[in-house]
């Protein structure tokens, strides 16, 4: 059986961090940033540290990336460009 995009470039839980942080972006007001403590409240995602492999993967792959950047003991990340595409690629092969 083919996977489809989503399967072969994310897990569940990554997905469901991008999203969230492509709507920070787009609520755009002055915070395009995500905290953990709120990715983890509305991913409905209990463990933090479930929150940050997540993180950390998306951020190998340019997805993502912490602020400021570099600082990976950041709480704040945010949606990169690159990970505004493949966010919106995944979706559109759904």
């Amino acid at each position: 059986m083919k996977k489809s995009p989503r399967e072969k470039f994310f897990t569940e839980q990554e997905l469901t961090v991008l999203s969230i942080l492509e709507e920070k972006r787009s609520e755009a007001t002055d915070k395009l940033t995500g905290e953990i403590s709120e990715l983890v409240a509305r991913t409905g995602i209990r463990d933090s540290d479930e929150i940050l492999r997540a993180l950390y993967t998306l951020e190998g792959k340019m997805m993502v990336s912490p602020e400021p950047e570099g600082d990976f003991t950041s709480n704040k990340w945010f949606i990169t460009n690159q990970g505004l595409k493949a966010l919106h690629f995944v979706r559109s092969e759904d």
